[in-house]
């Protein structure tokens, strides 16, 4: 299990110029990015994209790049803290995959084993992910054709809304 905690994710303070972590592994293909999708978000009310911290943002890249296997698959990732009724309480990570058929489904089985142990099916509009909770966390992975959404916060109903809103993004350009 990850030691990425929700709180612990998003600097306290957020500067009027929010400037996203990013990371490019590959060519950009015509499928919707990482960075894309994060860059035309519509958030919801109460939530706010922050710079992670860099501890955070460390972990996030040892993740992914410490696994071949994952860190092959990767086209682009772009992570944010969540500022979430005010208070730190999450982070995002949008991983872009870089084959949105088959990679991504070998890509989503080996993240799932990495990162989220004892999951459980949940639903977000049309689609299908998975939750975990762990101690005062609840994790949640959303596979989104060339996209994969890894999240984490305090409560159920914050992961929701920001799960419901990469899919409306999603499915509603």
């Amino acid at each position: 299990m990850l030691a990425l905690g929700a709180p612990g994710c998003a600097k306290t303070t957020a500067s009027s110029q929010s400037q996203f972590s990013t990371t490019t592994a590959l060519d950009a293909g015509r499928s919707m990015g990482a960075v894309e999708l994060l860059e035309t978000m519509n958030w919801p009310a109460g939530v706010t994209p922050v710079n992670l911290s860099p501890s955070a943002e460390n972990q996030l890249q040892r993740m992914v790049f410490d696994d071949v296997e994952l860190a092959a698959s990767v086209r682009d990732i772009a992570a944010v803290g969540l500022i979430i009724d005010g208070r730190p309480d999450g982070a995002l990570m949008l991983i872009g995959v870089a084959d949105p058929v088959i990679g991504n489904m070998s890509f989503v089985d080996g993240l799932k084993s990495a990162a989220l142990i004892a999951s459980e099916s949940a639903y977000w509009g049309p689609m299908t992910g998975s939750l975990m909770r762990s101690e005062d966390q609840i994790w949640g992975l959303l596979p989104l054709s060339s996209v994969v959404a890894v999240a984490v916060t305090d409560e159920r109903s914050q992961l929701d809304k920001v799960m419901n809103s990469l899919v409306r993004r999603f499915t509603r350009p």
